[in-house]
């Protein structure tokens, strides 16, 4: 395994999967029934941002740093509750740490709501269990994702998310393992909530990608993109973006909302958009998407 995310905690792309992830929480937690929370690649939990990998990078500063320089002016809510969420490391621990999807997400978690984490990486599944198992309602699993979550779905409490966020270079250039597992899983919890967060850095590879989850036939299937570069652009990470299957009531609307001030916030380049569109719908008739450039004047 060669992608370890110590490199890359608290960039751009991290501030979007993870302000999403705080809003899917939160319409869960609305209702007072338990929900059950699945991170099939959970990683170790917790980065240290003063550790030699995340130095050699300092990929925090384009992400996290910025979009505290921007709140300091106002956020949207669920922005401030991520900012809130990371500031409340500093309380439990010296040092400057970032948090990961499942940190936030048993953090998030009511006394009645269940979490269950994958990691297969051995040392951060080790670290995972360090930084999170002291929670009640928390299971870490050392397994591969690809067989274990068709064996832990659907949960009991029949209601819940699954976060796929798996080490990109090990998927094919159109993704197809992860549109496997997911046809696997909706089959086995087709009510169950499902985000896959993606990189973007060949447009062409989202297009085929798009193609393939259209074609599973799952009827609820939203796209949401944040690019900070031209999403053609051959250097780099360029964008980042999250699938969402049986998204909450008007999350799409939350998502542009959000878009709307992260975009700017996370990227001063003219070329710098955001899209939110529907790839499958059981209400076509209404609007599917927008899309919008940093400047409306350019």
């Amino acid at each position: 395994m060669n992608y370890r995310h110590h490199f890359h905690a608290g960039n751009f792309a991290d501030v979007v999967k993870h302000v999403l992830l705080l809003g899917l929480l939160d319409s869960l937690a609305r209702k007072d029934t338990p929900y059950c929370y699945i991170d099939t690649h959970a990683g170790c939990g917790l980065y240290d941002l003063g550790a030699s990998a995340a130095q050699r990078t300092l990929e925090f500063k384009s992400g996290l740093g910025r979009i505290k320089t921007a709140a300091a002016n106002g956020a949207p809510a669920l922005v401030s509750a991520y900012l809130k969420a990371v500031s409340t490391i500093g309380s439990e621990r010296s040092g400057f740490w970032y948090p990961g999807s499942p940190w936030l997400a048993v953090n998030a978690a009511r006394a009645q709501d269940r979490s269950i984490l994958m990691e297969l990486h051995p040392e951060d599944a080790g670290l995972l269990k360090q930084h999170v198992s002291r929670h009640a309602n928390v299971s870490i699993h050392q397994r591969d994702a690809y067989e274990g979550l068709t064996a832990l779905i659907p949960p009991k409490e029949k209601r819940g998310l699954v976060l796929i966020d798996p080490p990109y270079e090990q998927e094919r250039d159109d993704y197809a393992p992860v549109v496997e597992l997911l046809k696997k899983a909706h089959a086995k919890w087709p009510t169950g909530m499902y985000a896959i967060w993606f990189p973007i850095k060949d447009h062409h590879a989202i297009t085929r990608f798009y193609r393939r989850l259209r074609n599973t036939g799952i009827p609820k299937i939203l796209a949401t993109e944040l690019c900070v570069l031209p999403p053609d652009n051959q250097l780099g990470l360029n964008g980042t973006g999250m699938i969402v299957v049986n998204p909450p009531w008007h999350f799409d609307q939350t998502a542009r909302n959000l878009f709307g001030w992260l975009t700017p916030a996370l990227s001063d380049h003219r070329q710098a958009e955001w899209k939110v569109e529907w790839l499958n719908r059981e209400n076509p008739e209404k609007p599917a998407g927008a899309k919008k450039p940093v400047d409306d004047d350019e």
